[in-house]
This record gives C-alpha cells, sequence and structure tokens, in this order.
C-alpha cells in the first residue's frame, strides 16, 4: 500500500505541476495574442473628411483677334465726313462766341459759350452712351464695334470723341503758361503746363497710330479692340424722333460719298483714254 500511496501521491504531483504549468502557459499565450491583436481591433480608422463641393470653373471669355467678316472697315471719305461734321458741330458755336468775345462781353456772348459747352458736352457724352455713336458718325454712317460686332464700354467713345477737344485745350494751356513757368510761385502754371503738354502728346500718339494701323485703329481703339465699320441698321435698330432724323442725315453723307467716287472714276477714265490715244498716236502708219 505504501507504494501504491506514494505512486499516488506522485500522480497526483504531477497533474498539479501540470495544471499549475498549464494556469501559467495559458496567460501568457492568451496575453501574446490579445496584444497582437489589440492594435488591430483598437485602432479606429479616421473619419473621412467631407469633400468641399468645388465651384464650377468658369471659362474666360474669348476675346475677338480680329474683326468679323460680317463688318466693312469704314473709307477714309466716311472718316474725313465724320471728322468734319462733328469738328463743326463741337467747335462751331465755340468759334464764334470767341470771336464776339473779342469785341463784346455782354450777355449774348454768356449764352453762347454756354450754348457751345452744351453742345460738346452732349455729342461728346450723352449721344455715344446711348446710341454708341456721336453726330458725326451718324452723318457718315459709321459705328464703333469690338471685333464680335457688339459694342464698346461706353468710355471709349467718351475718350475718342475728347481727343480733339483735350488736345485743343492743352495748347490753350501751353500758350498761356508758358511764360508764368519763371515765377516763383508757379505751382499752379506747371500743373497746367503739364496737363496740356500730356493732351497734346496723346493726340499725337492716336494720329500716328491710326495713319499707321491697317484697321485704321487709334490709342484708344487699340486699348479697347474697336474698330470703325460701316453702319447698316438693322430692323431692332431703327430710329424714331430726333434720332430718325440723325439716320436720315446719313444720306447726305451717302451722297458726298458717292458724289466723290463718281469723280475719282471719272478722272481715272479720262486718264486711260489720254494714255490710250497717246499710244495710238505713237504707232507708226502702216499704210505707207
Amino acid at each position: 500500500m505504501g507504494l501504491l500511496d506514494k505512486a499516488g501521491a506522485a500522480s497526483g504531483g504531477d497533474k498539479k505541476d501540470v495544471k499549475k504549468a498549464v494556469a501559467k502557459a495559458v496567460p501568457k499565450a492568451v496575453a501574446k495574442a490579445v496584444a497582437k491583436e489589440a492594435p488591430k481591433a483598437v485602432a479606429v480608422k479616421p473619419a473621412k473628411a467631407k469633400a468641399k463641393q468645388s465651384k464650377p470653373v468658369k471659362a474666360p471669355k474669348a476675346r475677338p483677334i480680329s474683326l468679323a467678316d460680317d463688318y466693312e472697315l469704314a473709307s477714309p471719305m466716311n472718316r474725313r465726313i465724320s471728322w468734319l461734321v462733328n469738328f463743326i458741330v463741337n467747335f462751331g458755336v465755340l468759334f464764334a462766341a470767341i470771336f464776339i468775345a473779342a469785341s463784346d462781353t455782354g450777355v449774348i456772348t454768356t449764352i453762347l459759350f454756354a450754348t457751345s459747352g452744351a453742345i460738346i458736352i452732349i455729342n461728346i457724352i450723352f449721344i455715344p452712351m446711348k446710341f454708341s455713336r456721336n453726330i458725326g458718325q451718324f452723318v457718315s454712317r459709321t459705328k464703333f464695334v469690338r471685333g464680335d460686332g457688339t459694342n464698346p464700354f461706353f468710355l471709349h467713345g467718351i475718350l475718342v470723341n475728347s481727343t480733339g477737344l483735350a488736345s485743343l485745350i492743352g495748347v490753350i494751356f501751353i500758350a498761356t503758361q508758358f511764360q508764368k513757368l519763371t515765377d516763383e510761385n508757379n505751382t499752379n502754371a506747371i500743373i497746367l503746363f503739364s496737363m496740356g503738354t500730356i493732351f497734346v502728346i496723346v493726340w499725337f500718339i492716336d494720329r500716328f497710330l491710326r495713319n499707321g494701323s491697317e484697321m485704321g485703329q487709334g490709342l484708344f481703339d487699340l486699348m479697347f479692340k474697336t474698330y470703325l465699320v460701316k453702319y447698316i441698321p438693322s430692323e431692332g435698330e431703327m430710329a424714331t424722333g430726333v434720332w430718325a432724323r440723325l439716320e436720315n442725315m446719313g444720306n447726305f453723307g451717302d451722297q458726298l460719298v458717292k458724289r466723290t467716287e463718281d469723280r475719282k472714276a471719272k478722272k481715272e477714265a479720262e486718264k486711260v483714254s489720254k494714255v490710250s490715244e497717246e499710244s495710238s498716236d505713237d504707232e507708226p502708219d502702216e499704210s505707207n
């Protein structure tokens, strides 16, 4: 019995030792497994930020490079008629007021100066703002348009129409302030003289560019990308009232252009006939 008891006790002790070993080994294995799996289970995916709605990018408007084929550039005669009419309208009353002011400074002269100023402002600012044309362009049947046929920005008409007036004012400033530049307190004289010089220089630049341009564009025409074209009113643009009378003034311009072209054609025909007669006279007579 003693041996059996010892054997039983030994086997029982082994079982206890196995249980203890298993008890110690299991927590270590579980701890390792948890340690490996824990980061995966604990890791939280960051919430995706809501994508901001991107605003649609507006495509830039295409700028016309040249004039559309539907339009015809104004002829030199159209330009001359427009310039002559605007010169008479803008400065006719002004020159009359200056001539009368040399001998009379009464009420009549004041009224003439006021009338001249009103006419200039109307023809340079108000009429171009409404119709994109001035009186001279009504008579010559011309109009400033952009390359795609749309009307230019109203500031273009004001600058183009006031270039001649500004140059005249510049000449007056230069002539009246030149002698005052040597005075001690000559700040105003320097300012007015400088302004007058700038006005005259701008006029010369505009004239130089216009004469050298194939499209007849001046300084402000190039800045605003505009062209002076022959104007043919559409059905929706027919004017009424006073503006219809201005449109009818274009008939005078058309007649003047037609007469000028007929004269040129007649002169050319006379030259051709004269040359043909001279050549026939120079040929030897074969009958002899």
